[in-house]
């Protein structure tokens, strides 16, 4: 219905603008039609219903984000849309969407973002979306925080197992004991899955109360988080406690890395 009464206004707009054109070519007088008692009204009237249905369309994008499926979105691109409510600008935003469960979409949204925020939606960025429960290419911004951390934690284990991560390592990542790992060696074994760089470890692992163990292990490293595991830095690990040779390393997630992970 919002597009119909745009059209309509787009219509009558341009029917006044060419009215004059048509005067002249009928009777030799444009100004014949420019003071015609409707040509005001329809210019008006048309500039109107083209504001009133933009502002519609974007309150309704607005109600259909307040509830559905928590997902993860990656911007591919992003334009204003020359709309501004409240002055802040309305724009249109293409999406890699990432929906627990499925495979990543394409989907597109429209949203007034704050001038204020407007640097932290470029290409690129990784933000939380929720998705229609009927149809899932509708998608809006979570701006009331359906997507938890429990959620982002979900999404993000589904998409490391994707990518080769053993579900034993995301098991001792959830419950094993965290300790403070030194790199004693890094010996590189060559190209991984994915893209991803395969390392040969030696840690040094000290756990909560003082003690200490050494052990070796290979893990694959997106390229983004290489520096990280440099010999001689210290590191975050979880490790199993029933087998504390089993670690899991827990490194500081970049938004590059998000980026490969949420938009294959």
């Amino acid at each position: 219905m919002s597009r119909f009464f745009g059209m309509l206004g787009l219509l009558l707009v341009f029917g006044a603008g060419i009215s004059p054109v048509v005067a002249q070519w009928l009777w030799h007088d444009p100004f014949s039609a420019m003071q015609a008692w409707w040509f005001k009204p329809m210019i008006f009237g048309g500039i109107g219903l083209m504001v009133v249905t933009s502002v519609l369309g974007t309150s309704l994008g607005q109600r259909k984000i307040k509830s559905g499926k928590p997902a993860l979105g990656v911007i591919q691109s992003l334009q204003q849309t020359g709309v501004y409510i409240n002055e802040q600008p309305e724009v249109q935003i293409m999406l890699k969407v990432s929906l627990q469960g499925q495979e990543t979409y394409d989907a597109e949204l429209r949203s007034v973002i704050p001038l204020t925020s407007l640097s932290q939606f470029q290409p690129g960025s990784v933000i939380p979306l929720v998705v229609s429960e009927r149809d899932e290419r509708k998608v809006g911004l979570d701006q009331h925080g359906t997507v938890s951390q429990e959620h982002m934690q979900e999404l993000l284990n589904e998409k490391m197992m994707q990518q080769g991560i053993a579900p034993e390592m995301l098991d001792i990542a959830r419950t094993g004991e965290k300790g403070l790992a030194k790199i004693v060696d890094v010996t590189p074994l060559g190209n991984g899955n994915n893209g991803n760089i395969k390392l040969q470890l030696t840690l040094s692992v000290t756990k909560p109360n003082g003690e200490s163990f050494e052990v070796t292990t290979q893990k694959e490293i997106v390229p983004a988080a290489l520096s990280q595991v440099q010999q001689g830095n210290l590191i975050n690990v979880f490790y199993s406690r029933q087998d504390p040779s089993k670690v899991a390393l827990a490194l500081q997630v970049q938004e590059q890395q998000l980026n490969q992970l949420f938009s294959p």
